[in-house]
């Protein structure tokens, strides 16, 4: 799967380097846009439960269909990082200025984690956390937490 987070500081904080930690300090610019992007090539693996009905095709045999009902999955991940990205945008001087930097952050290379899903025909609750910390070498570990809707095609 392919995988990004975004990460939205407020209070006009920006994300920097500093001494091998990754921190976020103040500024005087008043963003209109301010956004953390890692972005992940991700392995999942699940073990799961599909309660979809059994339908016994024309010749006799069974026929197991997997989203046709409800299920449930638990596993994890494992990933790599791609890029890591700040975007920014605000106004200076009545010109509007957009720019990006892109650097690694010391971002974590990998990450790992858990995650589950609960799910009716083709929508699927879903929840993953990062075991792996986001920074390496950070005072404070920072685990990502997400929690979102997919929808799956067959």
């Amino acid at each position: 799967s392919l995988l990004y987070n975004n990460l939205k500081p407020e209070n006009n904080m920006v994300f920097t380097n500093d001494d091998k930690q990754t921190i976020l300090e103040p500024t005087e610019i008043d963003f209109k846009r301010n956004r953390f992007r890692n972005f992940y090539l991700n392995l999942p693996l699940h073990f799961e439960l599909d309660f979809s009905p059994t339908e016994i095709g024309e010749d006799g045999s069974k026929l197991f269909r997997s989203h046709q009902s409800a299920r449930v999955g638990l596993g994890g991940y494992v990933g790599v990082l791609i890029n890591s990205k700040n975007f920014f945008k605000y106004e200076e001087d009545g010109h509007k200025v957009k720019y990006s930097i892109k650097d690694n952050y010391n971002v974590n290379d990998f990450n790992y984690g858990l995650s589950g899903y609960v799910g009716y025909r083709q929508f699927t609750f879903y929840t993953k956390y990062d075991l792996q910390a986001l920074f390496k070498h950070n005072a404070a570990d920072v685990h990502n937490l997400s929690l979102g809707l997919r929808w799956d095609f067959n």
